[in-house]
């Protein structure tokens, strides 16, 4: 879920720094993408190059050589490459994220330095489905009865995500589905080719709840859906999206010789179940 989350905002970037970024602008210019999920490994970092409005290219070139530190507490850790995507990781034990911790992050790439803060977020509190199980019959190839499945699913209107959010804050929500090597799906492989995959990454919100699209779950089983508190540095950034061609600018951007964002995430989880009947 965090590379869906990576690759969403990496188009955002990548769209308004080609627009707004000529390459005489900085001397090694690149677009930071950094997550700290609190309680879960630290491996989102993503450096890429900036693409200048000269360019023919349309792909960014991903960074693999840089040195990139976290700063918590006074102390530095190194981060290391993960492969040859730009992405980075902390490859111990003994560096936590977590509610209240200020991290900084530092990068030196050839003359380029860059710096970035951010503050872990508490996380969600009241998160909570008024459904947490749908029941679906087995249709097979029987047209009657794969009329009756959307019957059903249209009828469960109630299954939304709901949290506390008093203060109109910013949150996301993403639905990820069960992992299975060998899917029930809801519906047969004829019908099933018509619908696209499924993956759900909602964009920022300051609303208390979130309608499930009861009809893009595809496979029998448990799903997860997690409610993210974010920063107001990574809410700004998709507030900032749309610009009118005759007035384009840089993105918003808490990175300090670069462009981009650094930004942390605390989630809470709850999770439904579809299963037959």
């Amino acid at each position: 879920m965090k590379t869906t989350i990576t690759l969403a905002l990496t188009a955002l970037l990548l769209m308004a720094a080609c627009d707004s970024v000529d390459s005489g602008d900085l001397d090694d210019p690149i677009v930071v993408e950094a997550f700290l999920f609190a309680g879960e490994p630290i491996d989102d970092i993503h450096l890429s190059s900036v693409i200048p409005l000269d360019s023919e290219d349309s792909l960014a070139t991903p960074i693999n050589d840089a040195d990139v530190r976290l700063i918590k507490d006074g102390a530095a850790y190194t981060l290391a490459p993960s492969g040859t995507d730009g992405f980075y990781h902390y490859p111990d034990d003994d560096l936590t994220v977590e509610i209240g911790d200020v991290f900084q992050l530092e990068v030196e790439y050839g003359s380029t330095r860059i710096t970035a803060e951010t503050t872990v977020p508490a996380p969600p509190t009241g998160v909570s489905m008024p459904v947490t199980t749908i029941i679906v019959p087995s249709v097979g190839d029987d047209f009657f009865a794969i009329r009756e499945l959307f019957q059903t699913l249209n009828q469960e209107n109630t299954l939304s995500v709901t949290w506390d959010n008093p203060n109109a804050e910013s949150y996301f929500v993403a639905l990820e589905a069960p992992a299975n090597d060998n899917p029930d799906y809801l519906l047969p492989e004829f019908v099933r080719e018509r619908f696209g995959g499924f993956r759900i990454v909602t964009q920022p919100t300051t609303a208390n709840f979130f309608d499930i699209p009861i009809l893009s779950l595809e496979i029998v089983g448990a799903y997860t859906t997690t409610v993210y508190r974010i920063n107001q540095e990574y809410a700004d950034l998709y507030e900032n999206r749309e610009q009118d061609s005759r007035d384009l600018n840089e993105p918003p951007t808490n990175i300090e010789g670069g462009l981009g964002v650094f930004s942390a995430f605390n989630g809470q989880s709850i999770t439904f179940q579809i299963v037959r009947e």
